[in-house]
């Protein structure tokens, strides 16, 4: 069994992401943020102890994994729920293994070692977003259930207490709170963190 921490970081693609601020945000400014967004993401995550996959099927996201070194988990198969399944019969071969959706524009070295340190003592440790969504989830026993999108953290919180697995979640907003609507802009532009202000847009 792999003593790594195993991380799977979801991402369609570069084509037309954070779709539900097209009415905000122009096309080319929102695939700038995203993948600026996405390269935080890894940053953050990266250190010895963990491995990190990329999982999409997008040509443009394999480049970004090799540009960043990092793995790169190709599903073959449509939609995020049947992508995450398929990438959880990597989670078998480590001891533990986090999801972390690639919209979190808070995420920093700090609070994802916090995060890390949760996994290490708890079975599972798992966020919930403002439409209940499930964008950060982690653990060290196997779970291979995965849901996401809309009410999905209380699928998973109410199979977790059906299997009687123990859980623990997450209130530090810096790791739920995700840029994806009008609203979380306004929210997100009054309180821009450093990655953003680096870029040139």
């Amino acid at each position: 069994m792999n003593t790594k921490i195993i991380i799977g970081i979801p991402i369609n693609s570069f084509d037309n992401p954070m779709s539900r601020l097209s009415n905000s945000i122009d096309l080319q400014t929102r695939q700038i943020v995203q993948r600026a967004l996405l390269i935080n993401t890894v940053k953050c995550f990266k250190r010895e102890n963990t491995d990190i996959f990329l999982i999409s099927n997008s040509k443009d996201i394999e480049l970004t994994a090799e540009e960043l070194n990092v793995n790169f988990y190709s599903a073959n198969v449509s939609g995020l729920n049947n992508e995450i399944k398929k990438f959880s019969t990597l989670i078998t071969k480590y001891n533990k293994w986090a999801i972390c959706h690639a919209d979190l524009p808070y995420l920093n070295k700090y609070n994802i070692s916090i995060f890390l340190n949760e996994i290490e003592n708890n079975k599972v440790v798992i966020a919930e977003s403002n439409d209940s969504g499930t964008p950060l989830f982690g653990g060290s026993v196997f779970y291979n259930n995965f849901q996401y999108g809309k009410n999905s953290f209380i699928e998973h919180t109410n199979l977790l207490k059906k299997q009687k697995i123990e859980f623990k979640q997450i209130f530090n907003k810096e790791l739920y709170f995700e840029l994806d609507t009008p609203e979380d802009l306004k929210i997100f532009l009054k309180n821009t963190p450093r990655w953003y202000k680096k870029l040139s847009i």
